[in-house]
């Protein structure tokens, strides 16, 4: 592409364009006008140069045309299928010029996405999300290149991305922990009775056993092995099942769950994931830790710290948690200092030395 963008004699601004084996020229008032000018005419040109190479191609396949046909023929076989899909009809009606051909969209759209969301001043995304959208564009742009053959490379590769964020760390105190069960007016070691304390319970479980919230809710009854003393997964996130193993407690956590009155249906809780989020968000903004900055996953984190200090084999803690990679195990154990203490305190040996 060619722009020269000059002042004449009389004050006007010329801007002359030549781009994709075309050219067009005019005279404007200012040189700022003359740039704008320029950048939507190149946009024009663009585009119609890329039609001609398509109708040529015979095939015409836009950014958000793609996006569609990824939504139905790849996202909708997911466990994340909902979530993914409207993921990509954000992306048809937030990224920049998905009226594009695919074959020609470059990676400086998604950066100037990148710079609007994460600078804006209301609401702006985190790096993690951000990253996250990354993830499900780049599974999308290879699709489209590997699968189908409608582009040579992949956007997103040669994208400079933000900084991954440091991992999360939060524990859960014991007065939030009491807390919080209060706002669900659930009274551990009771049957709940209601959706609100069926969150408790939950809850509870959640940080006995390191399931994550959607493993406890959508748990059949005929999962649930209390005499054999585990929980069946046949299903998880990685793709593969597991056994969650239950020391006492958690045993007299899922007993406690199994007395729900659950109207004949097959599910060990009544209430859905949904709902599920929805009432622990509530009763921990009517806990007063409404900015705690705490989430039911750090129930996770919680759950891997505990257990990490009755384990003492790496490996059996990822068994347990279904990590294929040990490095997860880094990621969810958080001891605290008064923990780590204690472990050092029931470890050393120089002290017989005094």
């Amino acid at each position: 592409m060619s722009l020269s963008i000059y002042k004449q004699k009389n004050g006007t601004w010329r801007v002359d364009l030549v781009a994709y084996g075309q050219r067009k020229s005019k005279v404007l008032s200012s040189r700022s006008e003359a740039k704008k000018w320029s950048e939507i005419e190149e946009r024009e040109l663009f585009l119609n140069y890329s039609t001609q190479v398509a109708l040529q191609r015979k095939t015409i396949v836009t950014v958000s045309e793609a996006l569609t046909r990824y939504a139905d023929e790849v996202s909708f076989y997911k466990k994340t299928a909902k979530k993914e899909i409207q993921r990509i009809k954000y992306f048809q009606n937030h990224l920049p010029n998905v009226d594009w051909p695919l074959m020609d969209y470059r990676t400086e759209f998604l950066k100037q996405w990148e710079d609007l969301v994460m600078k804006r001043s209301i609401r702006p995304l985190k790096a993690s999300s951000v990253l996250r959208d990354y993830s499900t564009l780049s599974a999308f742009f290879n699709w489209c290149r590997k699968d189908k053959g409608w582009m040579d490379f992949n956007p997103v590769e040669n994208l400079r991305k933000p900084k991954k964020p440091p991992h999360r760390e939060r524990r859960t105190e014991l007065e939030e922990l009491q807390a919080i069960l209060a706002a669900l007016k659930y009274v551990p070691g009771t049957v709940p009775e209601t959706k609100m304390q069926e969150v408790g319970l939950i809850w509870l479980i959640a940080m006995a056993t390191g399931m994550r919230s959607g493993e406890i809710v959508n748990r059949p009854v005929s999962e649930v092995f209390l005499d054999r003393k585990y929980i069946l997964l046949p299903d998880t996130k990685n793709g593969t099942s597991r056994k969650v193993p239950l020391d006492n407690f958690a045993l007299h956590l899922w007993d406690l769950a199994l007395r729900i009155k659950r109207n004949k249906s097959n599910r060990v809780f009544t209430v859905d994931n949904a709902s599920r989020d929805t009432l622990f968000r509530k009763a921990r903004k009517s806990a007063g830790l409404e900015f705690a900055d705490i989430t039911f996953h750090d129930s996770r984190h919680e759950a891997a710290s505990l257990m990490a200090r009755r384990i003492k084999n790496a490996l059996t803690l990822c068994k347990i948690f279904g990590w294929k990679d040990p490095k997860q195990a880094l990621i969810y154990y958080n001891p605290t200092n008064d923990e780590i203490l204690d472990e050092l305190n029931q470890s050393s040996g120089l002290s017989k030395l005094i």
